[in-house]
Order: C-alpha cells, then sequence, then structure tokens
C-alpha cells in the first residue's frame, strides 16, 4: 500500500479512538483536585462518599473538606473554586469557598468539554473487564511505546520503544505522504528527534517504524501512525493549558494536572496526557485517580500490559 493511503488510513483510526462518552447530562462540575478527607453528600439522599479525582457534581451535591484538608472544583463556566479546610460548596448554591486568588476566569468551554469526556470514558473496572476479554486473542506487548497513535503538539519528538531480545540494533525510520523523511540505527531503545533531520510538518500525518535486528537478522518489526496539529490548533491547545495553569494554582499544582491531563486525552493528545497524569502520580502518590486515568490512556493507545498495570495500582490505592 502507498505511504499516502496509509497515511489516510491510519489517520482515520486515530480519530475512530475517542472516549465512550457518557449518555447521562454533563455535570455541573468536577472535582479537579483533592486533599486529605473531601467528601461528597449527593443530592439523591445516602452516605457521604469520599471525594476523588475527576467526580462529576450534580446540582444539589455538597462537598465538606474536612480538617487539614483542601479541593478544588472545576465548574461548567470555567471557572475553579478553591475550598479550604472546614469549608463547604452546594453546587448549584453560594460557595463557601472562592476563586483562586489572581487567577483568570473563564476557562474556555472546550476545556471543560473534553474534561468531562475523558472522565466519563473509562474507569479501572471497566478497563480491566475489557483487558481480561481481550488477553486471549491480543499481543500484551507491543513494540512501540512512544509516540503512539497520538495527536502532536511537538514537531521534533523523542521515540521511546522496548527491548526485543536478541537484538542488536534497531533500525528507526520516519515517513510523511511523499515518503521516508529520515532513518536512523541505534543501539538502544530510546531516540530524540535527530538535530539534523526535517521536522515534522504542523498538520501532517506521519508514520514511524521500528525494525529490531540481531545476528541472524532482522527480528521484529512494528509501526505506529502520529498526526501533527495544525498550527492554529496547537495554539489553541497551548492557550487552553496556559490558561488551566493560571486558573487551577500554577503549572504544577495538581488541579492543574488533572485539568490538563483530561483536556489533552479529550483532545487525542494522549502522550502529552500522560506526561501529565505521571506528573500528577508523583504530587499526590496515593490518589488513585492518576493511576487509573494512565491505565485509560495506555489502553486508548493499545499498550495493554501497561494499562494493566495502572488499573491494578489504582485498585491497591482504592483499598
Amino acid at each position: 500500500m502507498a505511504a499516502g493511503r496509509v497515511l489516510a488510513a491510519a489517520a482515520g483510526m486515530l480519530l475512530a479512538v475517542p472516549w465512550l462518552a457518557s449518555a447521562s447530562a454533563e455535570p455541573l462540575a468536577i472535582i479537579a483536585a483533592v486533599k486529605g478527607r473531601v467528601e461528597v453528600a449527593s443530592a439523591k439522599g445516602g452516605s457521604a462518599a469520599r471525594a476523588s479525582f475527576g467526580r462529576a457534581l450534580e446540582r444539589g451535591d455538597r462537598v465538606v473538606v474536612s480538617s487539614g484538608g483542601a479541593a478544588s472544583i472545576f465548574f461548567n463556566d470555567g471557572n475553579v473554586i478553591e475550598l479550604a479546610e472546614k469549608s463547604t460548596i452546594t453546587i448549584g448554591g453560594r460557595a463557601a469557598g472562592k476563586p483562586r486568588a489572581g487567577a483568570t476566569p473563564g476557562i474556555p468551554g472546550d476545556v471543560y468539554a473534553s474534561v468531562t469526556k475523558f472522565v466519563a470514558g473509562g474507569s479501572r473496572e471497566t478497563g480491566l473487564v475489557a483487558l481480561s476479554a481481550l488477553r486471549s486473542g491480543a499481543d500484551s506487548s507491543p513494540l512501540l511505546i512512544e509516540p503512539r497513535r497520538t495527536g502532536l503538539l511537538d514537531l521534533r519528538p523523542a521515540f521511546r520503544w522496548r527491548a526485543v531480545e536478541g537484538a542488536t540494533r534497531y533500525l528507526v525510520a520516519v515517513s510523511g505522504e511523499q515518503g521516508e523523511l529520515w532513518n536512523r540505527e541505534v543501539g538502544a531503545t530510546t531516540l530524540d528527534y535527530p538535530p539534523d533531520a526535517p521536522a515534522l510538518a504542523a498538520g501532517g500525518d506521519y508514520l514511524w517504524e521500528v525494525r529490531a535486528f540481531g545476528d541472524q537478522g532482522e527480528l521484529r518489526r512494528e509501526e505506529s501512525y502520529v498526526r501533527v496539529l495544525a498550527t492554529e490548533d496547537a495554539a489553541a491547545v497551548r492557550a487552553a493549558l496556559a490558561r488551566i495553569g493560571d486558573s487551577a494554582g500554577g503549572a504544577n499544582a495538581p488541579a492543574t494536572r488533572f485539568l490538563s491531563g483530561s483536556y489533552l486525552s479529550g483532545r487525542g493528545l494522549y502522550g502529552e496526557a500522560a506526561a501529565q497524569f505521571e506528573a500528577l502520580s508523583l504530587l499526590s502518590p496515593d490518589a488513585p485517580a492518576p493511576h487509573e486515568a494512565l491505565g485509560n490512556i495506555y489502553r486508548a493507545v493499545g499498550l495493554m500490559d501497561l494499562a494493566a498495570a495502572e488499573y491494578q495500582q489504582a485498585l491497591t490505592l482504592s483499598r
């Protein structure tokens, strides 16, 4: 098949890997960060439940922050409210908290839509069920790790893949619609984008391939596709990320990491999203949500063994 036709088919597949959005109405707010003991009393009644990253909040739900705790809530009007210890908020009512000092109000509406799309799209429980069904027929250890079936902001991404038993060298090649763009042979399982190679073009679709060689010849090969965002789309994403950081407490705040990762995933930028959730897992080491989110991302790009490991970690931290 010609490179152009392969890329066209791959691009179509890239667009066909959305999260399965919930059929229910969009929530009024989402919990974007949790520290300490925070509980949600549902407007539908029943016992209060421990809050977690990504918990959807409906009208009448009441969030209660205990002593020593804190929470950040992202509303569908684009505002992020911080709740300090011993404070409460009733969704749809008057907040006992306040916007973060110096926050830029009104994160763009498409950010909220992308975040809710990601939050509603999967869970560790449904993910483990899906992985169980796939184990008998799917390769749980693909060769290529990143970038993989993802959109890209970076015109010079780094590449990473797994070691192949018996391999002594790897040939990495990147192709566009006009054919091969460049190739390099390396002995490691990572490769920074060669500084002397032409950069990827904004708005372009590409395939990258790794061929593993040993003493007896080729041992394994695999390819994956990526799509570089158009210049205006990339600028819009970066602007949205800046607004998230301004509104949610800075680039390294847990709320910023969670909202940024959820937004990026909703935009199909899975590699960028994974980096946000990996950082969040370090900021909130006892929280299951970052691992659940990573599991959802790995499942979306076909890294089933990594997804299973993250889901199991999320289950362990939930106990």
